[in-house]
């Protein structure tokens, strides 16, 4: 694939981000007839495979570096962005509502600047806190409907806690990844991220299936569900690395603030739910605070 440039990254993410921010509505509807363990196995497996069969048509190397040495490496990613984030994502799902969940995830960026911050050593210019300020402000109009104080513990479902638990596995894959860019293609990391990340939640789903109802293996919208978060999804971590090598992982995940913003659109034209004022004022913030962020380009250098 052809190199990235600065402006086709954040394209890119914008896309990535629109994607993701589809994931809790459509995957709500599908738990109804598939238990969260039981659809991740069955999603991960699918994308693995998938990804496994793009590396090997891959030109030249795709091999590259794989190796005893890349186990653990290759292990934490797995654990992180797709035991722990991706299938615990689906548990939170099933646990609390999509816009809760969709909400929490604008979390994302403070926990991934905080770990580059610690891990890497990376600072963001003085434009981009301010754009990152500015979105975090946005997503507070959007979560308290202009009112900070409408938010509550006791507000906060099980479900709310399993997502920011999946969130912090993301920050994770997201920071120690961009490390490892310098050694593995995106394509090769996402993959055997994938592939061991699966071989740890088959053994998982077995465990936890007397918990649940059993899956309705003839819903066709389930498997739709599955089949389009496996491909697309696959497609959107790999292009998520890619991003990631060019602006960085501060920046990139400033984006995950659009989540919000779309998954209000998407709830709006496909459930019917109604846009109010703050959700409006709330998105142009969210939409400028990321303006903000990609116009000052990539974060200064590590000290």
């Amino acid at each position: 694939m052809p190199p990235l440039g600065q402006t086709r990254a954040y394209l890119l993410l914008v896309l990535i981000v629109s994607i993701w921010a589809s994931y809790p509505a459509v995957a709500k509807v599908a738990l109804r007839d598939f238990p969260p363990f039981f659809m991740a196995a069955v999603r991960c497996t699918l994308a693995s495979a998938f990804l496994v069969a793009l590396l090997l048509r891959a030109p030249g190397d795709p091999l590259r570096g794989l190796g005893a040495k890349a186990l653990g490496p290759f292990l934490f990613l797995g654990v992180t962005g797709y035991w722990l984030a991706t299938q615990f994502s689906y548990l939170g799902y099933y646990y609390t509502t999509a816009t809760n969940a969709v909400i929490l995830q604008a979390a994302t960026p403070v926990m991934v600047a905080l770990g580059a911050r610690l891990y890497l050593g990376e600072r963001l210019a003085r434009l981009q806190q301010v754009g990152a300020a500015v979105s975090v402000v946005g997503v507070l109009c959007i979560i308290t409907n202009g009112r900070l104080a409408m938010i509550r513990p006791e507000e906060m479902r099980a479900g709310d806690f399993i997502t920011l638990a999946a969130l912090t596995g993301w920050a994770a894959y997201t920071v120690y990844g961009k490390r490892l860019l310098g050694q593995y293609s995106p394509g090769l990391a996402t993959t055997a991220a994938y592939v061991l990340g699966t071989l740890l939640m088959i053994p998982t789903a077995i465990v936890t299936a007397p918990h649940f109802p059993e899956p309705r293996l003839g819903s066709v919208f389930a498997w739709s569900v599955v089949v389009y978060q496996a491909i697309i999804g696959a497609l959107a971590h790999v292009w998520w690395y890619r991003a990631i090598q060019v602006v960085g992982p501060s920046v990139s995940a400033m984006f995950v603030n659009l989540q919000p913003v779309v998954g209000v659109l998407l709830a709006w034209l496909l459930v019917g739910e109604t846009i109010g004022l703050w959700q409006i004022v709330g998105g142009a913030l969210v939409v400028g605070g990321v303006g903000l962020t990609a116009w000052a380009g990539p974060p200064p250098p590590p000290r």
